[in-house]
């Protein structure tokens, strides 16, 4: 199939260029963005006075020209077999022209659907059976990456520097804006301009359905040379001032443990939440360290002890693991039937609903018990109700580093600074209302109804989300909401799967 162009005017001219794969498996799907920024040329004149000598001064600026444009060399388009990995699939070359001294730097983005930061292989008729980003050329998932390279004959002098990511190596799909090209200064030759290649590649594991699936990669120019900020979950204390300082400000984040997207937004408490549900896996296996970019685990300060629990939790010269259980997964499901799901107290368990079709702030995201949510191989040992004293509520979530979840205490809604968090977001968005959920599932905080997996089934039509405080050795708090109630602080079984809202660590 041919590539399809299709031009957007904004405040410059940028034009977006889509090549698609259609064929049996695998669909990519480039985008390119030509950013042109032409001012002109302008000449000034000053003359001498009438009275005495003076000087005669000439001024010229040259503004700056700045594109970045593109050729197809091979189609965007394979077939391929299951359990088969294919490189080098298409050929782009991206032509970069920049007068600016001060040089340039070129950015990616995943584009699919035209949401920035999708980065997924999409099967249109199948979105459950869509494809993630990745560097797997074997194993049980299939992935797929992008690679840039210098061309060896290019003629221009000085061709762009690629990131050591993308440098003639498969890099993943960047779920945020990601400066994969840039020269210090500009093209000397403004006739010639600086190229570099791209090209694509997917391993299809054996379980991957048959069908079309398609993708896209935006490119984006910019000048001067200067890196786009990369807001990660994790350095919250480093750009949440700056970034959100103020009640409602919103920005999206990426959680470094798999690179998906968060929006995330201060709100009236004065806390930074996710206004959207967390979407991290557990599996046996995988070790999280508390010294990168992992989970919140930390000291219980008044046992010593983490989280007033111990089993799974190791450390060596001062940093903290955690191993989740043989037993802990993340269940993948489509429609209501949430197959394997046990209804524990101890194991951790995910459930993912791979048919959600929701996006952003809508997005289902995953199901977690109370184990999977507090990070605990076995909660069983927390017996004590803590609603009276939220000091003693376990330390660790499945959280990224520098987030847990919200709190729920005795504490009124109405009291600044409650630590009943979700009474409180109650109280200021939806007036203390326990009859109508308007206000609980509107903007800022856009709490959905994305129901609780029990039983091995999912039922919807009521949004439910943990809170850290424990009730008994087999219920927690939590807080639910439905078009006709709101409910800031029950609880019930620890062992059923609900949704979960991280919030900053402060």
């Amino acid at each position: 199939m041919g590539h399809k162009v299709k031009q957007s005017l904004m405040s410059s001219r940028i034009d977006f260029f889509y090549y698609a794969f259609r064929n049996v498996l695998l669909v990519s799907v480039p985008l390119l963005v030509i950013s042109t920024f032409i001012l002109g040329f302008s000449v000034s004149h000053s003359s001498a006075t009438n009275s005495g000598s003076g000087s005669d001064n000439l001024t010229i600026t040259i503004s700056s020209a700045c594109t970045l444009s593109s050729v197809v060399d091979s189609e965007h388009s394979t077939n391929t077999n299951v359990g088969t990995y294919t490189s080098d699939i298409g050929k782009t070359t991206i032509t970069t022209l920049c007068n600016d001294g001060n040089g340039y730097s070129v950015y990616a983005i995943g584009y699919s659907n035209n949401e920035e930061g999708n980065n997924k292989l999409i099967n249109s008729e199948r979105p459950e059976y869509s494809i993630d980003t990745g560097l797997n050329a074997s194993g049980l998932t299939s992935a797929w990456a992008m690679k840039l390279n210098n061309i060896p004959d290019d003629p221009s002098p000085t061709p762009p520097t690629i990131e050591s990511d993308y440098n003639n190596i498969y890099g993943i799909v960047p779920p945020y804006w990601t400066k994969v090209a840039s020269r210090a200064s500009g093209t000397t030759d403004m006739a010639q301009g600086s190229s570099f290649t791209t090209t694509y590649a997917v391993y299809a594991s054996s379980s991957q359905y048959a069908g079309t699936y398609q993708g896209q990669v935006k490119y984006l120019l910019t000048h001067p040379s200067s890196d786009v900020k990369h807001f990660f979950m994790q350095d919250i204390a480093n750009w949440a001032n700056e970034q959100i300082p103020n009640i409602g400000d919103t920005i999206r984040a990426v959680d470094q443990r798999d690179y998906k997207g968060y929006y995330v937004t201060r709100l009236a408490d004065g806390h930074i939440w996710m206004t959207q549900n967390l979407d991290f896996d557990i599996a046996a296996n995988t070790v999280f360290n508390s010294q990168t970019t992992d989970l919140n685990v930390a000291y219980d300060s008044s046992t010593g002890q983490y989280a007033e629990y111990s089993d799974g939790y190791t450390e060596n010269n001062g940093t903290i693991y955690w191993e989740p259980a043989s037993t802990a997964t993340t269940i993948d499901f489509t429609g209501t039937t949430v197959t394997d799901w046990q209804n524990s107290n101890t194991a951790p368990y995910t459930a993912n609903k791979t048919d959600d079709t929701g996006t952003g702030h809508n997005s289902l995201g995953n199901y977690y018990n109370w184990s999977a949510a507090i990070a605990s191989n076995d909660s069983s040992s927390l017996t004590q109700n803590t609603v009276s004293d939220i000091s003693k509520n376990p330390k660790n979530s499945i959280c990224p580093k520098g987030w847990r979840l919200p709190t729920t205490s005795n504490q009124s809604g109405a009291l600044s600074g409650s630590t009943n968090e979700f009474a409180r977001l109650n109280y200021l968005y939806n007036n203390n209302k326990t009859t109508t959920d308007a206000g609980i599932i509107a903007s800022p905080l856009y709490f959905n109804n994305s129901g609780i997996v029990l039983n091995s089934t999912l039922a919807m039509g009521e949004g439910v989300y943990w809170s850290s405080t424990n009730n008994s050795s087999g219920s927690a708090y939590f807080f639910a909401h439905k078009p006709d109630q709101v409910k800031p602080k029950d609880d019930w079984h620890r062992y059923i799967g609900i949704s979960i809202r991280c919030v900053t660590r402060e």
